[in-house]
């Protein structure tokens, strides 16, 4: 069996890639996936599914992308509209060699969120895994804030009924693949585990010991940080973003060369040290160093004006 975590370390994103019998299903893709069928073509496997468990607001999915080279069906939890792929229920099943997913409808964080128990056939027919999404994380449980205030009390009773009914229903030994670590700003306090399992969580994670009541009070005093790019990510996950056939060739120009990008509005970003950035820049520059630059963009750039980096 196939089984590989894919970190995106600067917004603490996992995705998963899983797969037996020749065939490999991909689980909360980012979009510059190339490593997705790397991984497959090393295996010798074919991927055949991609699941999104919810409409990601932090990150631009990369579900379009990686169909397009492979042809893998993409699913989603139902309730929602996509502009794209196909609409799953509870209790659906998809199989691959021994391998089985089966679709847990776990709204809360957001009203379609799904998760995904795994069982391999070939050793037993318990649940071996679960990817929860964006639902229980390790040592934390999803934001409910972000479909709007007017509607934190309801995203929170679901998100109780989703954690306590269906997800910490499963046994103890199961293994927990949330689709975010520390540091993301989709939970408070997410841990810094790597793995983590439903009995720990349900033994460790401070918030799952609350009763209902006490939860959903917690809930609702969260007060935690929306970044000003989520809206333009929950619209293109629900829509389906625009294609980009790989990472584009940047061609490098001269000082002279991109003045009248600047004139015409361009924003120019200096990807340099900080130091560097102060010993000398461009007037009107922003300086977001390299490794910033998938974080920090989003706080500070439009969608419609030219960027230019200084490097």
């Amino acid at each position: 069996m196939l089984f590989e975590k894919v970190k995106s370390d600067i917004l603490a994103h996992n995705s998963y890639i899983i797969g037996a019998g020749g065939e490999a299903v991909v689980i909360d893709p980012r979009r510059d996936c190339l490593i997705y069928t790397e991984i497959a073509r090393a295996w010798n496997m074919e991927i055949t599914r991609i699941f999104e468990t919810h409409k990601n607001e932090d990150y631009v999915s990369g579900s379009l992308e990686l169909a397009r080279p492979t042809g893998a069906e993409i699913f989603h939890g139902k309730k929602e509209r996509f502009g794209f792929g196909t609409g799953v229920s509870e209790g659906e099943t998809f199989g691959f060699g021994p391998i089985e997913l089966e679709v847990l409808e776990t709204p809360g964080h957001t009203p379609e969120s799904i998760s995904l128990s795994l069982r391999d056939r070939s050793v037993s027919d318990d649940p071996m895994m679960v990817f929860t999404g964006d639902a229980l994380f390790a040592g934390e449980v999803g934001r409910t804030d972000l479909a709007g205030r007017d509607r934190q009390r309801e995203m929170s009773e679901m998100l109780y009924a989703s954690l306590h009914e269906k997800i910490l229903s499963l046994d103890a030994g199961v293994i927990v693949c949330p689709a975010h670590g520390a540091g993301s700003v989709c939970g408070g306090n997410i841990s810094d585990r790597e793995y983590t399992t439903i009995g720990f969580e349900a033994a460790a994670n401070p918030v799952l010991s609350l009763e209902k009541e006490g939860f959903i009070e917690h809930k609702m005093n969260e007060r935690l940080y929306e970044p000003p790019y989520f809206n333009k990510m929950r619209e293109l996950n629900r829509s389906g973003p625009p294609l980009i056939y790989g990472m584009p060739h940047l061609r490098a120009a001269s000082a002279r060369e991109i003045r009248p990008f600047t004139d015409d509005g361009g924003q120019i970003v200096d990807i340099r040290s900080p130091t560097g950035f102060a010993g000398g820049h461009i007037p009107a520059s922003i300086n977001i160093w390299r490794n910033g630059l998938p974080l920090y963009m989003g706080y500070f750039l439009n969608y419609e004006d030219p960027v230019i980096l200084v490097d």
